[in-house]
């Protein structure tokens, strides 16, 4: 007997975990699959207001996370999908069996990063959005998780472990402009009236001494020293005279420049 009413009590909160997470449309699914019995208990503990509260209340904190580590796309994302768009990433195979991170705050920014990245690229999202969605998310996700970078046939190439993030407008300050015109209207109403200023933008990062530095290099520098890290571009004749050259040296980013 015992032991039946821990398989009912295990099977009653596995439910009511998925619901938490769920669609409103998934959560009907879910009760559909109960016996009657469990059905009951687990709608009931599933309506109403504190559970609207609590589920209100994952996505802000999930929405905290992401807007921060995936600014322009998450923006995107929810304020075209809305609350059901993020409750399907939460009930997604990605969120659900991301790895665990014991003692984390909910919910850690790292795994879930990764797992909302693995989320949009395996449900191919952003191949139905404009194409400069899908630059953002390319960009915020080589910004956060990094990429090999090609050495160059000249032997001049960025330091070892460095990475570059990429895009043709500033995605950072698109980001900031979405976030202020979003606190004044709705999200789908921000993202048709913030409009993104093209800049060429890229980003490099540096592992150094157990933290990332960042570079931010805009406008025609980035024309100039796409060489240094883009195998299909050509280093000019003067690729090392420039003033551009001068200051990546200087700031560390170069190895190579001596040879």
């Amino acid at each position: 007997m015992s032991s039946d009413l821990t398989t009912d009590y295990d099977r009653i909160t596995d439910a009511t975990w998925h619901i938490l997470n769920a669609t409103a449309e998934r959560r009907a699914e879910i009760l559909d699959r109960l016996p009657p019995t469990y059905r009951d208990v687990v709608a009931a503990g599933t309506t109403g207001p504190g559970f609207d509260m609590e589920q209100a209340r994952r996505r802000k904190t999930m929405g905290n996370v992401l807007g921060t580590t995936f600014p322009v796309t998450f923006f995107a994302y929810y304020g075209r999908t809305g609350a059901d768009g993020l409750h399907a990433f939460l009930d997604s195979e990605q969120w659900q069996q991301r790895p665990a991170q014991p003692g984390s705050v909910f919910p850690p920014a790292a795994t879930t990063s990764a797992a909302f990245a693995a989320y949009l690229r395996d449900i191919g999202w952003t191949a139905t959005q404009e194409d400069w969605v899908g630059e953002a998310f390319a960009f915020e996700s080589d910004h956060l998780f990094g990429g090999s970078v090609a050495v160059p046939r000249s032997g001049v190439r960025l330091r070892a472990g460095a990475w570059v993030a990429e895009a043709s407008f500033d995605v950072p300050e698109y980001g900031r402009l979405l976030r202020e015109r979003g606190a004044v209207d709705p999200w789908p109403e921000a993202l048709l009236l913030v409009k993104r200023r093209p800049c060429p933008l890229a980003v490099v990062s540096l592992p150094e001494a157990g933290r990332v530095r960042r570079f931010q290099l805009r406008g025609d520098t980035v024309a100039e020293l796409r060489w240094l890290w883009d195998p299909a571009e050509e280093a000019p004749a003067d690729a090392t005279a420039g003033a551009a050259y001068a200051r990546a040296c200087a700031s560390g980013l170069v190895d190579g420049a001596g040879e």
